[in-house]
């Protein structure tokens, strides 16, 4: 706007040019009508009345809009014509300011007076905007005032605003026996301007003094008509209060009773409303008065002041007048006007508050009980919600709700995701996968058709239960060419140039994408404890085709997990290469023929079997307590025939392939971690199945070493395996983990834990997987000042809680952990070269397990973790001492209490020297003493 004006003032000044000196406005009356109606025909107006006054009007018209083009156009016009139209009036001399108005004011008849006062009001004016006009509009002004002045000093009053005079008068008060005198200020009536300007002055001189008086004397009869009305006795006033008043009004005031102290006020005005406050001003009395408000969905009631607004000179009328006081009416009408506002406010305020809360379903109890938390603080003793007040709440509403309003939308988010388990793997939802699986009994050649399907492909995975099948999935890939890379929880092996991983299923990673995944030993989606690995491995494992392994008994839980992911499932089903022959009796101990396999169900009893078995064969022992690297060990020295026998638990049932010719069952019962039970028709199969493999043996053969197991072999040789059914069990990984604790706002993980495995639901064929191992490591780990992910890792490590010595071992981690030190391995000693009890043999095979945690270990706390190296050099220490030991025909037990040899194959803890010492003559024999 600023450049508008400014190009139109140059122009302004350049049209003046044309003009003489003159403005457009005026210059323009001098152009002929012929001129006028070329400029309009250049500025492109053609049909416009031809009249001269017509288009002058239109010129200037034109101009006046303050368009800079026309302006601009009419410029270039005038400017291309080029001709100067003189003005017919001579111009004024160019004065100064002073000069000129010197000059305008000898043309007028003043006094020195008035001159002075003429110089001082153009003092500031421009030169040329000073005519004779406006100076003598301006003498008449000047000559008025002084007239207004003169009478004011003469009649001893002053104009007032209105043009009445103000003025003192002296009035006189009798009442009470007392006389005195008040000074009040009055006021005549109005004079009109132009009877003020056009009365002789002595004239209007006398009619003010006259008016005075009147207004004196009515005034005075208004005082005397006021004092004989009092009432005597007064009902508010005293005597004195009322003399008090009288003689206290000030001259002048807004009211037209007398005033009363604010003193005497409150206490008229308490005696009909109670305890209240006042506040007295010119024309009203603000009374304050406590009042209370039901709040809205609460039983609370709001305390707040009210404020009553009263008329003054009504109220002092009523006092002054006797008349009887009710407030009723007021108050009533002031207390709804006051609550209705205020409960609206409120209702706005609720509906705002509201619409932040919405995700939580608040009631109107408890969204008003959230709300009055934070408002009733900033309203006091009010109920009056101002904008302010309503920002002020709404952001301590928003900053109070905002945990319980996120705790609400992990919730969610924690029932869109883990409840709809398979989208926690979205690399593999986005994949079009195709799912095959390969069933059939052992010896079928289902794994090896896998194998090589992957090894064919151009990237791949293989999922293996075991650390040591996934060490020879990963040797069986390097050794056809194809560049592998190995990772299991306490070991990695890694090849830049890896274009295939081989790893246990626990460490899939969910986030590299390959062609082909092979998922070994498929049936154990069934197991009590590590079932939620295969589950989470075949909804998630990002793999354009996912080639599971298994028994026949999990087909029909594959084909239900195929529907819920709705992919593509192809079954291909295999049959045993060679058969498999039950005998039809017993075998004895000494009629065991070499290449048998003598199973048993507990480390106790495959050591007792190999002492008994040493007396007639070379013995390889395999039970799951030995490390993978001693088992592998004990597996090739009977492959190798440096051995005659095979002496092992259920630990072969999975991937060891051994020229076993012959599997015998010692027992046909087990212990499942829960309690002892039979073999179950699959156990028996998957163990069976090791014997007779192909290529090695063209028959198999079953059977056991008495004839009460073989009776339960017999039963259930040929019974189906009974089918695995839904529901998976699903583990709950680290960010569950987080976000329950977030949600709980809970720092305990045995408390997150026990919530996710009592309280999770999931929409599909899953619930939550057993976490009682979890959840008795999670109380140790609680009682350490560590965050919820470390603890959460430690809880998933690989723990022997039956062992006392791992236990103190991972107890003392972390300690080391909660103060942030260094971690170093310091093996512990050895005597000999190899065990030479039993206990020491445990105590060995607990001291490699120790060092299979710290990998597992050092692999999550690299930072803390740093003997990783001295560790695995100590394993093949340790190692070899325990193959050292199991080579070794006899290993002692000794006594519980006095470490004494016990004679071999001792069916009792303590020796028959400590028996007689504690339990002689207790009534106990030593056949009846509990064994070990």
């Amino acid at each position: 706007m600023a450049k508008k004006n400014k190009k139109n003032s140059k122009i302004n000044q350049k049209i003046r040019k044309y003009f003489d000196d003159d403005p457009f406005d005026v210059g323009v009356a001098r152009v002929s009508t012929h001129t006028l109606s070329e400029m309009f025909t250049t500025l492109g107006m053609y049909d416009i009345d031809q009249s001269k006054d017509m288009l002058v009007k239109l010129a200037r018209m034109l101009w006046s809009e303050g368009n800079g083009d026309f302006r601009s156009d009419i410029l270039n016009f005038f400017a291309s014509e080029g001709k100067v139209y003189k003005s017919t009036t001579p111009k004024e001399p160019n004065l100064d300011r002073e000069d000129k108005i010197d000059v305008l004011i000898g043309e007028l008849d003043v006094t020195h007076e008035e001159a002075a006062l003429l110089h001082e009001s153009f003092a500031d004016v421009r030169s040329k905007k000073i005519t004779i006009e406006k100076m003598e509009s301006k003498l008449r002004h000047i000559r008025y005032n002084l007239k207004k002045e003169s009478v004011e000093k003469r009649v001893d009053a002053f104009f007032d605003i209105d043009d009445s005079l103000e003025f003192n008068a002296s009035l006189h008060y009798v009442l009470y026996g007392q006389s005195f005198h008040k000074i009040l200020t009055l006021n005549t009536k109005v004079y009109e301007y132009e009877y003020l300007q056009e009365c002789d002055e002595a004239q209007l001189i006398d009619e003010i003094l006259e008016e005075k008086e009147r207004v004196r004397a009515k005034k005075q009869k208004e005082i005397e008509a006021f004092i004989k009305k009092l009432k005597d006795p007064h009902p508010y006033l005293s005597q004195k209060e009322i003399v008090g008043a009288l003689r206290a009004t000030p001259p002048k005031t807004k009211v037209s009773y007398p005033l009363l102290k604010e003193s005497i006020l409150l206490g008229i005005i308490s005696k009909e409303l109670g305890d209240v406050e006042i506040e007295l001003h010119e024309e009203e009395l603000l009374v304050r008065v406590k009042e209370s408000l039901q709040l809205p969905y609460s039983k609370k009631s709001q305390e707040y002041t009210l404020e009553l607004h009263i008329e003054l000179n009504s109220l002092l009328e009523d006092i002054w007048s006797a008349n009887e006081l009710d407030f009723s009416d007021v108050v009533n009408e002031s207390k709804r006007e006051h609550e209705e506002q205020s409960l609206s406010d409120l209702a706005a305020l609720a509906e705002e508050c509201n619409s932040y809360a919405a995700l939580l379903h608040l009631t109107p109890e408890a969204l008003y009980a959230k709300i009055y938390d934070v408002l009733l603080e900033l309203l006091s003793a009010s109920l009056n919600i101002s904008s302010k007040i309503a920002r002020k709440s709404v952001r301590r509403f928003v900053h109070n709700i905002h945990d319980a309003i996120l705790k609400k939308q992990r919730y969610e988010l924690l029932a869109r995701t883990i409840r709809e388990f398979k989208n926690l793997f979205p690399l593999a939802r986005d994949m079009r996968r195709k799912l095959t699986l390969h069933i059939g009994p052992t010896n079928s050649g289902k794994t090896y058709q896998a194998m090589k399907k992957l090894k064919n492909a151009d990237t791949g995975y293989y999922l293996a239960p075991l650390r040591l099948l996934a060490l020879e999935g990963y040797e069986e890939l390097r050794e056809s060419g194809v560049e592998a890379s190995l990772i299991t929880g306490e070991e990695q092996i890694l090849s830049e140039e890896a274009t295939h991983i081989s790893s246990t299923i626990e460490m899939v990673n969910f986030d590299v994408d390959v062609d082909v995944c092979v998922i070994d030993e498929v049936q154990m989606i069934d197991d009590r404890d590590r079932g939620w690995a295969w589950a989470n491995a075949i909804i998630g494992a990002p793999a354009k085709e996912i080639i599971m392994t298994g028994s026949p008994n999990a087909k029909n839980a594959v084909i239900a997990l195929a529907e819920y992911l709705g992919e593509e499932l192809e079954i291909v089903e295999f049959e045993r290469k060679n058969p498999l022959t039950l005998l039809n009796e017993p075998t004895h101990e000494k009629d065991v023929e070499p290449s048998t396999a003598i199973i048993a169900f507990s480390r106790k009893d495959v050591l007792k079997l190999k002492q008994i078995f040493s007396k007639y064969f070379s013995v390889s022992v395999v039970y799951g307590n030995l490390s993978p690297e001693v088992r592998r060990e004990e597996a090739r020295r009977f492959r190798a025939g440096e051995t005659q026998i095979l002496v092992a638990t259920d630990a072969i049932a999975m991937g060891l392939n051994m020229p076993i010719k012959t599997i015998l069952f010692s027992k046909a019962e087990k212990f499942d971690g829960v309690s002892d039970r039979s073999l179950l028709p699959s156990e028996i199969h998957q163990i069976s199945g090791r014997a007779g493999r192909f290529g090695l043996h063209e028959n198999g053969y079953v059977g056991a070493l008495s004839g009460d197991v073989l009776n339960v072999i017999k039963k259930n040789f040929h019974k189906e395996a009974k089918a695995i059914t839904i529901p998976f069990k699903v583990m709950a990984n680290l960010d569950h983990i987080k976000l329950v604790g977030s949600i709980l706002e809970e720092k305990s993980l045995h408390e997150i834990l026990k919530f996710f495995a009592k309280n999770m639901e999931f929409d599909g064929p899953f619930i939550a997987t057993n976490l009682d191992d979890m959840l008795e490591v999670s109380v140790l780990v609680d009682s350490y000042d560590l965050d919820i992910a470390t603890k959460y890792h430690l809880a998933c490590a690989p723990l022997t809680l039956k062992s006392p010595y791992i236990i103190s071992a991972y107890e003392s981690y972390l300690g080391a952990l909660e103060k942030k030190m260094p971690i170093p391995y310091i093996a512990p000693p050895l005597s000999g070269s190899y065990a030479q009890t039993t206990d020491e043999l445990l105590r060995a095979e607990d001291m490699v397990k120790e060092i299979s945690l710290y990998l597992w270990l050092s692999y999550r706390f690299s930072d803390y973790f740093v003997d990783a190296g001295r560790a695995r050099a100590a394993r093949g220490v340790l190692n070899k001492f325990i193959e050292n030991s199991l080579q070794q025909s006899q290993l002692a037990t000794k006594c519980r209490m006095c470490n004494a040899p016990l004679p071999p194959n001792s069916p009792y803890g303590i020796c028959q020297s400590c028996f007689k010492k504690n339990y002689a003559g207790r009534g106990i024999s030593n056949r009846g003493y509990r064994k070990r």
